[in-house]
């Protein structure tokens, strides 16, 4: 849709100054953008979701917001929001030790992923309502959410409308996300309820981002920055 880079972050400053002018209706707020990585992939995501009105905050802050959320919600709240929300996480925020006694060890994680178990789905993912995963992921590692983790989430009122995944394993990190798409159809529909995809947009469930060529969208630009 867009012939270059420029163009595409000029529509992002666009709806940016959009919603720093109207809001968001505050039923809806707040909208929180998780990251998962801290790498190139996950720097690059974090550049455009800059150009929106947004604050960054700490995994452990998400609860505060969510409570805010509830708020929100109050039959006369009227109130709207001129911003998003963004949360970076790191390894730490996505397991924990299986030994009580024991600290999580980012060096020790690495070489035993087996002495940990996922928390992903009950730290972060309940608050978020859009996961953007650029992380590193092998079969080895504990996964980010599985399939059973996302129905439960879901069963529970999770926000979650969106995956993003840019890494693209597919079946990997985010279980659900079980098939690659195009350029020119870039999304699917995942319904938890029945463990179904669909092309439409139009019915329940998650709105998943799983282009296996995402940079050939703007193949000059990655062509400069190899060079």
């Amino acid at each position: 849709m867009y012939p270059s880079l420029a163009a595409a972050k000029a529509a992002v400053i666009a709806i940016g100054e959009e919603i720093a002018t109207f809001g968001l209706p505050s039923g809806i707020c707040p909208i929180v953008f998780v990251f998962t990585g801290t790498g190139n992939v996950s720097q690059g995501a974090q550049e455009i979701f800059k150009l929106l009105p947004h604050s960054f905050v700490d995994a452990g802050k998400l609860p505060e917001l969510s409570a805010a959320r509830s708020l929100s919600q109050h039959p006369q709240s009227s109130k709207r929001v001129f911003q998003l929300y963004g949360c970076v996480v790191s390894s730490r925020d996505m397991v924990t030790p299986k030994d009580p006694t024991r600290c999580f060890n980012k060096a020790d994680y690495y070489a035993h992923p087996e002495h940990y178990k996922p928390v992903f789905h009950e730290r972060i993912a309940p608050y978020a309502s859009a996961i953007v995963n650029c992380m590193y992921w092998e079969r080895r590692f504990p996964r980010l959410l599985s399939i059973d983790q996302l129905q439960q989430l879901m069963k529970n009122g999770c926000p979650l409308v969106g995956i993003s995944d840019i890494t693209c394993d597919i079946g990997g990190s985010i279980e659900f996300v079980n098939k690659s798409t195009s350029i020119e159809r870039p999304f699917f529909r995942y319904d938890p309820c029945t463990n179904s995809c669909h092309d439409d947009m139009e019915g329940n469930g998650v709105i998943c981002l799983a282009v296996d060529i995402l940079p050939t969208e703007f193949s000059k630009e990655v062509g400069s920055f190899i060079e």
